[in-house]
């Protein structure tokens, strides 16, 4: 029994994801006005579009009813349970966190609603296709089936206006030859290759891994990653047995891991056939290599290193954080292309199946013949469907996302509804490259289908400005303004003299003065500008408030030493107003601003003033 209705559930699968990107964004709170309709519904319809270089942050809500009914039988099914197995797509710096961090959510016993989170900064523009991986658990009458579900959501991230490096960083970009460039990859980890054009110098060291199949060439493959764990380079499985294949690999100095695999779990020696392999630098030292013969099971690691005083090859770096060393001046353009790909299961034919599945009762007295299904293990878990029947069942159009170098372990059953279902065996492999693998456990012989596909591109790069010589003027004083009369060549390794890269120095002995320099009031020109203005003028302290009985209108720099009297009017602040109180207003008599005898405060001293003094003349301060 198939449930059609299943492929409803996509859209609110889309805000759960895999627990590599849990707990980075805020928590969120379902909106309880987002209502299904007899079907799983998401709300809004779709993620809103992203820009790149701009905080990212949207929520989304999903309510699942705990039952649907099929709209082609007219089957009422029970939703027990929904699980995210993974999630691939996602735009390159922006993460997901659900509200049920299991990523697990059970309609039937009430959890209908949930929400996510999606937060961060998209690095790159273009349009994306998150895809989703669900495992079903629904039942109707009593029969419960368990359905595997891929299901994929555009999301649009726009160009910003300010453009930008979204993959690399480079340090520094000018300088005198010759000059060595630090680089920085922003996107690493697994399936993530590097291409890169320094525009002339080569800095990699070339390394020749060899490789001699055994009479099961398509067992065989191996990965070599660097220490920030992307993929440098990958090769198998292979089409031909007892045949010599040479690959050129172009690495940088750093530390590298080179992974040989074989998915049958016996090395690359069979029957007396052996196979082996050496990995070389351009000098013809051996990095890593193995005894002919040797049987390193499933899978054989080395480690080995790269010097930097290594005799480049000189070929085109394939790893990440290189340094690049520009011995001859000019204008370079230093360029990467990042392409990130993924590796997906998408078939697995049993072309040999192990004894041990008969003898039940479904085989022995009704069917004769076995059910095959088989359970994926590893970072995703994965059980099919069985084909009834038949001991070669071919299962095409899976769509199981693997991870580079990722150990899985695929199970074989026999299904069975009386008994319990027979184990059929066991098998191994890794997941280093694309092609066609062949996998071995317990008698049970099966072929896998891996492909890659390139899920993101990025294209970025960086001017590189390299002086033979470098017109630079002294700068004495350290104030970053150079002297237009003293001349400095930046890039003689023999001067010591500190320089700026401009002339626009008037006085290079004092640190105080250059364009733009603030007032000092030393009576001399800061700023450059041939005039002794403003906070240039040299300093007198005094009280520059008017209000203030002893103002000093001369005063320039205040000196905090304003005394106000507690009497109004009494503006020399002897305690009594007097003739003298009187006169002083009559000084200021028709002021009109900063006036220190407006006695009714309206910024002009008038007849009104002279009023209101004469009023309270002869008063004796308390």
């Amino acid at each position: 029994m198939t449930f059609k209705y299943i492929q409803l559930i996509g859209a609110a699968a889309i805000m759960m994801v895999s627990a590599s990107a849990f707990s980075q964004c805020a928590t969120c709170t379902p909106d309880y006005t987002c209502v299904a309709d007899g079907y799983p519904v998401l709300c809004p319809a779709a993620l809103p579009d992203g820009t790149t270089g701009e905080e990212y942050l949207a929520t989304a809500t999903f309510n699942m009813p705990s039952s649907v009914v099929d709209p082609g039988s007219g089957i009422t099914a029970t939703l027990e349970s929904i699980s995210i197995t993974s999630i691939t797509g996602l735009p390159f710096g922006l993460t997901l966190t659900p509200s049920n961090p299991s990523g697990v959510y059970y309609p039937s016993n009430g959890e209908d609603y949930g929400c996510a989170t999606i937060c961060g900064t998209p690095l790159a523009a273009g349009e994306y296709f998150v895809n989703i991986n669900v495992a079903v658990v629904a039942s109707a009458f009593g029969i419960t089936q368990n359905i595997s579900e891929s299901f994929s959501l555009p999301l649009s991230i726009l160009q910003g206006a300010g453009g930008g490096n979204a993959s690399f960083t480079a340090t520094p970009t000018t300088g005198c030859s010759p000059l060595t460039v630090d680089v920085t990859n922003s996107i690493s980890g697994s399936g993530v290759s590097y291409s890169w054009d320094f525009d002339g110098p080569t800095s990699g060291t070339s390394l020749l891994f060899n490789i001699l199949t055994d009479d099961y060439p398509a067992e065989t493959t191996w990965f070599i990653t660097d220490e920030n764990g992307a993929t440098v380079m990958s090769g198998g499985p292979y089409d031909t047995g007892q045949t010599i294949y040479i690959e050129s690999i172009c690495v940088g100095a750093g530390n590298y891991t080179l992974s040989v695999n074989d998915s049958f779990g016996d090395g690359m020696q069979y029957g007396g056939v052996i196979g082996d392999y050496t990995l070389t630098d351009g000098e013809g030292n051996i990095l890593a290599a193995i005894v002919p013969g040797g049987n390193f099971g499933t899978q054989g690691l080395h480690s080995f290193s790269i010097s930097p005083t290594s005799t480049p090859g000189g070929c085109i770096l394939t790893s990440s954080n290189p340094t690049v060393i520009y011995d001859t001046p000019g204008v370079y353009t230093l360029s990467l292309t990042t392409t990130v790909t993924e590796l997906t299961l998408t078939g697995l034919n049993i072309t040999t199946l192990a004894g041990g599945w008969d003898g039940d009762v479904e085989e022995n007295l009704l069917w004769g013949a076995p059910d095959p299904f088989f359970v994926l293990d590893g970072d995703v878990t994965y059980t099919s469907d069985w084909v009834g029947d038949t001991e070669t069942p071919n299962y095409t159009g899976l769509s199981i996302p693997l991870s580079y170098g990722g150990a899985y372990s695929v199970s074989f059953y026999d299904a069975d509804d009386v008994s319990d279902n027979d184990f059929l065996g066991t098998a191994n492999f890794i997941a280093s490259s694309p092609g066609e693998y062949v996998i071995n456990g317990g008698g049970t012989t099966a072929t896998i289908t891996v492909t890659e596909s390139v899920s993101a591109e990025f294209y970025d790069s960086e001017l590189i400005t390299v002086f033979e010589g470098l017109d630079v003027w002294a700068d004495i004083d350290g104030d970053g303004f150079g002297d237009v009369n003293f001349p400095v060549n930046g890039c003689d390794a023999t001067n010591t003299t500190p320089y700026a890269f401009n002339s626009e120095d008037c006085n290079d002995i004092n640190a105080a003065i250059y364009p733009g320099g603030p007032g000092t009031f030393e009576g001399v020109d800061n700023n450059c500008n041939e005039l002794i203005e403003g906070d240039e003028v040299l300093a007198i302290e005094g009280c520059m408030d008017p209000m203030a009985s002893n103002y000093n209108p001369s005063a320039n720099v205040s000196d905090e030493s304003c005394i106000y009297s507690s009497c109004l009017g009494d503006f020399n602040s002897d305690g009594v107003i007097t003739v003298n109180d009187l006169l002083t207003i009559l000084s200021e008599f028709g002021c009109t601003e900063g006036c220190s005898t407006d006695m009714n405060g309206d910024n002009y001293v008038s007849v009104a003033d002279l009023l209101s003094i004469l009023a309270i003349f002869g008063t004796v301060c308390d």
